[in-house]
């Protein structure tokens, strides 16, 4: 069982890398879907508030990569305009998904709430 749990850590964590080292090669063709997928390793906190994510864990491995995408000013533009999609969204849980880049440690560039202005 160990075992199993190892690999499947190991196999997330390559396709992190997989996802960071293209992220910068593909920038132009970022999809929201791509956005929408990484927050949803974090859906348990979204939803419920709990468990808070901590460096290390799916969810702050996922804001990583949302921030290794946001890697120009143009991508940090698009980012800002997928996650206001996704707080639209989930309007009910827009605060819990505002504070995750945060509680992992990680300043995406700009303020998630309801209320940014992406085009600045």
């Amino acid at each position: 069982m160990e075992l199993c749990v190892g690999r499947n850590k190991a196999l997330r964590i390559i396709g992190l890398v997989i996802l960071f080292s293209s992220a910068t090669i593909v920038s132009a063709f970022i999809e929201c879907s791509t956005i929408t997928q990484l927050f949803s390793a974090c859906s348990m906190f979204i939803t419920n508030g709990s468990p808070d994510p901590i460096p290390g864990s799916p969810c702050c491995d996922a804001m990583f990569g949302v921030n290794n995408i946001a890697n120009t000013a143009d991508n940090r533009q698009y980012v800002c305009r997928c996650l206001m999609d996704l707080i639209d969204t989930f309007s009910s849980n827009a605060s819990a998904i505002g504070i995750l880049p945060g509680l992992c440690g990680i300043s995406l560039g700009f303020k998630m709430d309801p209320n940014t202005d992406c085009s600045l």
